[in-house]
C-alpha cells in the first residue's frame, strides 16, 4: 500500500510540475508583488504615484457578449504601453523639434482598456489634429489609469510628465473623484500606519514562496472575495458578474458628507504647475449615464457600487453634476478652456455601455469632438 501511494504522490508531483511549466507561458501576475518589494527593500519607484504601468507592456482583450456598442467590434483587441509607460506612439527624449505633445490624464474613461489601440479616442483625437498639418507632428499620449482620482492625476503629472517636455494637458476627470470625496477618510495622506517591529512567520514566508509560482496565484484569483472580485479589471471583460453583484445589494439613500474643497484645490495645483511650465491646460468634464432614461444603459451599471455599498445612482449623479460645476467654474477663474464631454457625449449606449465608459463609437466621438474643440481654441 505503501508503494502506492508513493507511486502516486510522484505522478502527482511529476503532473504539477509539468502544469506549472506549462502556466509559465501563460503568466497572471502575483496578487502580493507590492507587498513582497516592500518587505525586503524601502518602496521606490511610485512612492508618488499610486498606479502606473509598466514600459512596453502588451496585452490583447476581449469584451462579453451583449456589451452595448461592441456587437460588431474586433474579437480581440489590442492594448499597448509604449517606452515611458502611456498609451500611445513610442516617446522620443529630448521631444522632436517638429513634435507638439499632448498627455491626456484621467481615470478609466481616459485609460479605455477594451478599445482597440486604434481607435481610443486619443489615437482619434491625434489623426485629427494631424490633418492638413503640414508644420507639426502632433503626438498624444494616453496616461489614463483605471481607478485614479485628482490626486492620482497631480502626482502624475507633477512626477511623471512635467519633465516630459508636455505642450499640452488634458485631465478628465470626475466619476471617481466623487468615490474618493465621499470614501477617502484620510485626503491629505497623512501616515497613519504605525509601524511596528514583527516577526515573519513561517506561514508568511510560505505565502511568499507560494505566490512565486502560477498554480496558487490562480487559486488565489478563483477563489478571491466578492468585494475584490467586483473592483478587479479582467482581461476578458466580466461586467455582468459585477452588475448582479451591485443589484443584489439593496440601495442606499444617504450618501456620505463631500468635501468640495479638497477637489478645488487640486484643480488649482493642477492649473499652477501648468501655467508655470508654459504648459497648456485642458479640463473635460465626466460624462455620466446614473440619470439616464434609458433602461439597456441601466441594466448594466455596476458602479454604483463603492466600499461595499450600493449608494442612489440619482443622488450619486447630482454628486458628479456638482464636479463638472465647478470644474467649469473653476476653468471660467482662470481662464482654462473647459470640454464639456456631458453635454456633448450624448447618455446613450450608442456611445456608452455601462455607467460612464465608452464604447468605440463613443471613443471616436469624443476624439473627433476634442479635437474640433481644440481646433476652434487655436484659431
Amino acid at each position: 500500500m505503501w508503494k502506492t501511494i508513493k507511486y502516486n504522490l510522484i505522478i502527482l508531483l511529476v503532473l504539477l510540475v509539468l502544469i506549472e511549466v506549462v502556466l509559465q507561458f501563460f503568466p497572471v501576475s502575483d496578487p502580493y508583488e507590492n507587498a513582497k518589494k516592500n518587505m525586503f527593500y524601502p518602496t521606490i519607484g511610485n512612492m508618488y504615484i499610486e498606479s502606473q504601468f509598466d514600459p512596453n507592456m502588451k496585452l490583447q482583450l476581449a469584451t462579453e457578449e451583449g456589451l452595448l456598442g461592441f456587437e460588431n467590434y474586433k474579437e480581440t483587441t489590442d492594448f499597448t504601453i509604449n517606452n515611458y509607460g502611456f498609451r500611445g506612439d513610442e516617446l522620443i527624449m529630448p521631444k522632436p523639434n517638429n513634435e507638439y505633445r499632448i498627455f491626456a490624464i484621467g481615470g478609466s474613461s481616459t485609460e479605455s482598456l477594451y478599445i482597440d489601440d486604434k481607435d481610443v479616442w486619443t489615437q482619434v483625437l491625434q489623426e485629427n489634429l494631424n490633418q492638413n498639418n503640414d508644420s507639426t507632428t502632433v503626438r498624444v499620449y494616453n496616461a489614463g489609469k483605471s481607478g485614479d482620482n485628482i490626486q492620482d492625476h497631480l502626482a502624475m503629472l507633477s512626477h511623471r510628465i512635467i519633465h516630459l517636455q508636455p505642450d499640452e494637458v488634458i485631465v478628465f476627470c470626475g466619476i471617481n473623484e466623487v468615490t474618493r470625496l465621499m470614501l477617502d477618510k484620510n485626503p491629505l495622506k497623512f501616515n497613519v500606519t504605525k509601524k511596528e517591529e514583527k516577526e515573519v512567520s513561517f506561514g508568511n514566508m510560505l505565502g511568499v514562496f507560494m505566490y512565486e509560482f502560477q498554480i496558487p496565484r490562480r487559486l488565489y484569483y478563483a477563489f478571491k472575495s466578492e468585494e475584490d472580485a467586483l473592483q478587479t479589471i479582467e482581461i476578458a471583460s466580466n461586467y455582468q458578474k459585477k452588475v448582479t453583484k451591485t443589484q443584489a445589494r439593496s440601495v442606499k439613500n444617504q450618501l456620505p458628507e463631500t468635501d468640495y474643497g479638497n477637489y478645488v484645490n487640486k484643480l488649482k495645483s493642477l492649473i499652477g504647475i501648468c501655467q508655470a511650465n508654459d504648459i497648456k491646460l485642458i479640463f473635460a468634464t465626466q460624462v455620466v449615464t446614473w440619470d439616464t432614461e434609458e433602461e439597456a444603459l441601466k441594466n448594466w451599471h455596476w458602479m454604483t457600487s463603492r466600499g461595499g455599498i450600493r449608494y442612489n445612482a440619482f443622488k450619486l449623479q447630482q454628486k458628479v453634476d456638482s464636479i463638472n460645476a465647478i470644474t467649469v467654474n473653476e476653468g471660467k477663474r482662470f481662464n482654462i478652456p473647459v470640454f464639456k464631454t456631458d453635454s456633448i457625449i450624448p447618455k446613450t449606449s450608442a456611445y456608452l455601455y455601462d455607467d460612464c465608459h465608452f464604447n468605440p463609437a463613443g471613443s471616436k466621438k469624443m476624439g473627433d469632438e476634442l479635437a474640433k474643440f481644440i481646433k476652434d481654441k487655436n484659431k
